[in-house]
C-alpha cells in the first residue's frame, strides 16, 4: 500500500521508515529534515545538490544525507545504450529505496555515548552528502534489503550495525569542508528551488545574470550574494558544474565529436570547455570518454 508521497513502507512500526518508490518524496525541490536520510538509486539517474556541489548520480548510487541538511534531487529516465553489443538505447524507469530515522527519537544523549563516537562523525560529515563507493556501498545495499525482512526487535540493532559499518569505512572524509551557509527558511528553498531547476532546465543556453536574478525577484548584485550566502559559492561556479556534468553523460552516452558536445553544454568557446572540464574531471574530454567506453 503506497502513502502520501506515493512509496510503498516496507516495513511498519518501527523507530525508522523504509520505502521503495518510483518518484522521489520531494520531487524537484529544496528542502530538509529531521532524519538522517540513506537513499539507494535501484535504477534512473539524476542530479543531486546539496551544499556546495551538484553532481550526476545514476543506476547503483547510494548516498547519506545528514540531518537539517538541504538538499534536492532532480531525477530524469536514464537511457542506457550497450556499446559493447551495440543495443539500442532502453528506457530505466526511477526506482529509489529510502531509509529516514531520527536518531533524536533515542534520547538527546545518544550520540554523546562514548560507543558512539564514529556514529557523532558520520552524521556530521554526512551534511555535506555522502556517496559510499566499493565494499561500502555493497555492504550498505545488501544490509538495506535485509532490514526490510528482518523481526522487529532486531530493527534498531541492525541499524545501528549498519550505520557504524558505514561510519567505519574510507568513504567518510577525515577532514570536511563543513557548510558555513546560513541556515535555510521556507523562503530560500522555494527559491533555489527556482534557480536550481531553471538552470537545469535552460544550461545549454548562455544564461544572463539578468535572467536569472529575475526568476526570484531581485536585482543581479543581491541575487549573487544571496545565493553565495546559502550555497557557499558563486552562480556561475554552480552553473559551470551543471553544464560539465551534462557534458560528462554525453560523453559517456553518445557519440558526437567534443565540439559538438561542448555546444550543446553551454560552451561557446571550446578552449574555456576543455579547461573547465579538466578542473572539475581532471582529465580532458577524449580521455574521460576513451576511460569510460574502454
Amino acid at each position: 500500500m503506497k502513502d502520501y508521497f506515493g512509496q510503498t513502507i516496507l516495513v511498519k512500526n518501527s523507530i525508522f521508515t523504509l520505502a521503495t518508490s518510483e518518484v522521489y518524496h520531494a520531487l524537484n525541490n529544496f528542502h530538509n529534515h529531521q532524519e538522517l536520510e540513506l537513499i539507494y538509486i535501484c535504477s534512473g539517474q539524476g542530479i543531486f545538490s546539496v551544499g556546495q556541489s551538484s553532481k550526476r548520480i545514476s543506476s547503483d548510487s547510494i548516498l547519506l544525507i545528514g540531518p537539517n541538511t538541504p538538499h534536492m534531487f532532480k531525477f530524469e529516465t536514464n537511457r542506457y545504450y550497450d556499446y559493447t553489443m551495440k543495443h539500442g538505447r532502453t528506457p530505466l524507469p526511477l526506482k529509489l529505496l529510502t531509509l529516514h530515522i531520527n536518531l533524536n527519537t533515542l534520547g538527546k544523549d545518544f550520540l554523546n555515548l562514548p560507543e558512539n563516537n564514529m556514529l557523532k562523525t558520520l552524521i556530521s560529515a554526512s551534511k555535506i552528502g555522502l556517496q559510499l563507493q566499493g565494499n561500502t556501498k555493497k555492504r550498505a545495499i545488501g544490509m538495506l534489503q535485509r532490514l526490510e525482512n528482518s523481526a522487529t526487535y532486531e530493527h534498531l540493532p541492525f541499524l545501528l550495525l549498519l550505520l557504524n559499518e558505514i561510519a567505519a569505512s574510507e568513504d567518510i572524509p577525515e577532514h570536511y569542508e563543513r557548510n558555513a551557509s546560513r541556515p535555510f527558511k521556507n523562503i530560500d528553498e522555494t527559491r533555489l528551488s527556482r534557480i536550481y531547476l531553471y538552470t537545469m532546465d535552460n544550461f545549454y543556453k548562455d544564461i544572463k545574470l539578468s535572467e536569472i536574478a529575475s526568476i526570484v525577484y531581485m536585482v543581479p548584485n543581491a541575487f549573487c550574494h544571496y545565493f553565495k550566502s546559502r550555497t557557499g559559492r558563486s552562480y556561475f561556479d554552480f552553473l559551470i558544474e551543471v553544464r560539465i556534468e551534462h557534458a560528462c553523460k554525453l560523453l559517456r552516452e553518445e557519440n558526437e565529436s567534443v565540439s559538438t558536445i561542448s555546444a550543446n553544454s553551454g560552451f561557446n568557446n571550446l578552449s574555456n570547455f576543455n579547461r573547465y572540464f579538466k578542473q572539475q574531471t581532471g582529465k580532458s574530454p577524449t580521455a574521460y570518454r576513451q576511460q569510460y567506453r574502454s
